[in-house]
């Protein structure tokens, strides 16, 4: 019972530290054919690195572990897409524009560890160079050990492709 409360003061904490959190630039901004806006995430305990060409990391320095409870951004062109949705799961949206984009959860293994996998493709509506760009689209993705961890690392997500939308979205 101790260990559950101490979690969820740790979940509030880091919710809390999230929605209303204060922002930097990124040490490792985008690439112009990915993004020409500024990479901007949250100031305390977030950290970016790049690990090929459109792919992303943001790690929490809190809940992180090597390959999981992390955020995958990665930018892909519609002839080869290396996102495969799932048919089963749980969808909740994502509001982008107006336009409503779905989040997929779903229990699965990867690298021989049960996860709950949370995903989503959405348009690359970010300001980039188009010209010989393979970003046309953004996959998001999350392996996370709990899914307070995705809750928590999709909206983190979402407000970093909403700062990088000229006038945040608006």
């Amino acid at each position: 019972m101790r260990t559950k409360i101490t979690c969820l003061a740790i979940l509030l904490f880091l919710s809390f530290n999230i929605y209303g959190y204060e922002k930097r630039e990124a040490s490792i901004q985008w690439k112009p054919g990915d993004c020409t806006s500024k990479l901007v995430i949250p100031k305390e305990d977030y950290a970016v690195s790049q690990f090929g060409r459109g792919k992303y990391r943001i790690d929490n320095f809190e809940i992180s572990r090597g390959h999981f409870n992390n955020i995958y951004m990665i930018f892909q062109s519609d002839k080869k897409f290396e996102y495969t949705p799932e048919k089963e799961g749980d969808i909740t949206a994502f509001n982008l524009r107006g336009k409503i984009y779905p989040w997929r959860s779903y229990e699965a293994t990867i690298e021989g560890r049960q996860v709950i996998r949370k995903e989503i493709m959405i348009p690359n509506l970010l300001p980039h160079e188009k010209e010989g760009s393979k970003s046309n689209y953004i996959w998001i993705r999350m392996d996370s050990f709990k899914e307070e961890y995705n809750d928590i690392l999709s909206s983190v997500a979402e407000q970093i492709i909403i700062d990088a939308l000229p006038n945040n979205g608006m």
